[in-house]
Parts: structure tokens; sequence; C-alpha cells
């Protein structure tokens, strides 16, 4: 019979997504973990109940931690964060203000940011990312000057851009007014 317990239904369903992105069959699994097929089988099913020990053993298989499967496994399919609880950062070199509407998830790779600029405000990354970021800029209030690889685009209330950030980049805001903008990023 099947576990009624959500926990340990995304648990197996974490072991089976898990064992079929890197390629492996069920006895290549049992091989490398040193469980049987028929007690991964049960446990991917959830038909039986894995031990500590037993998850142990499939996680040493499968190249993981046990802690990142319980992450994933204890995150929730919908995710409500209350603004009172998103959190903020302040750089106090430039007033640049970034909150965390939407952390990137094992549901989800997708983050969502907040950020406030002030009056005269450039910010520079000079180094591009390692791997290339899918970046949506949606403009709130304000204007910005959205430089990348020394391509500029001016930006208004309503206005947005989507770039994959390979290159250096380069933030200004124009004005009388702070901007106010979200990021919406994902890997590259």
């Amino acid at each position: 019979m099947p576990t009624d317990d959500p926990i340990e239904g995304r648990i197996a369903a974490n072991l089976r997504r898990r064992r079929e992105e890197l390629g492996l069959s069920l006895a290549q699994l049992a091989a490398r973990s040193g469980v049987s097929k028929a007690m991964i089988a049960k446990v991917e099913s959830g038909l039986s109940s894995p031990t500590a020990g037993l998850l142990g053993r499939l996680c040493a298989g499968l190249g993981v931690t046990l802690s990142t499967l319980m992450i994933e496994a204890e995150a929730s399919e919908v995710s409500h964060q209350p603004a009172a609880r998103q959190p903020t950062w302040r750089d106090p070199a430039t007033g640049l203000e970034r909150t965390l509407v939407a952390a990137a998830s094992p549901f989800s790779q997708v983050e969502i940011a907040r950020l406030k600029l002030p009056v005269g405000t450039v910010v520079e990354y000079s180094l591009a990312p390692a791997r290339g970021i899918r970046q949506h800029i949606v403009m709130l209030s304000g204007q910005l000057v959205f430089t990348i690889g020394g391509e500029r685009t001016d930006l208004g209330p309503g206005d947005s851009l989507f770039a994959i950030v390979d290159r250096p980049t380069r933030f200004e805001v124009p004005g009388t007014s702070p901007a106010e903008y979200l990021v919406i990023q994902e890997p590259g």
C-alpha cells in the first residue's frame, strides 16, 4: 500500500527523478548503492518507507547528500512568501535596495527580486557571470539605463527587457526619481 505521508511521497519522487536525470536504470543504481532493484522500485513507488541508512546508500549511489534530498522533499510545490518576510539587502555604498521576492527552489529555478535605486546611482558589474543568466527586467517606476556589453537601453515605467547576461552590465538612474523594477532570472 503506497504511503500517505506527503514528505515520503516527495522523497520517492525525488529519488526517481534524480535516477532518471542521471540516466540510470534500477540495476545500475542497485550496483552503485548496494540496494536491491526490488527495494529501489518499492521505495520509488512509495510501497516501502526507506530507513535513513537505506536513503544514505541511495543518495551515495546518486551522488547527492541526504541533506539535499531532504531539503528538496520538505520544500512545497506551493510557496508563499509574505512581503514582511522577504529578505532585503541594502548596499551602503550606492543605496541599492534588493528584496528577494521569490527564491529559486527545487520546483522552479526562477528567482524574482525587486530592486530600488536612488537617483544618480550607477551600479557596474564589470565581470560577466561564469554561466550566462537569462534575465527579465520589468520597470515599475522611474527611469533606468541598462547597458550590456556596451549596448544601451533606456527603460521607463511599464517597459520590459530580456537579456542573456553573459557580458559586463551597468545600471544607471538618470532623472529626478528613483528607479524601482523587478528582475526575474533563471540559469542560462
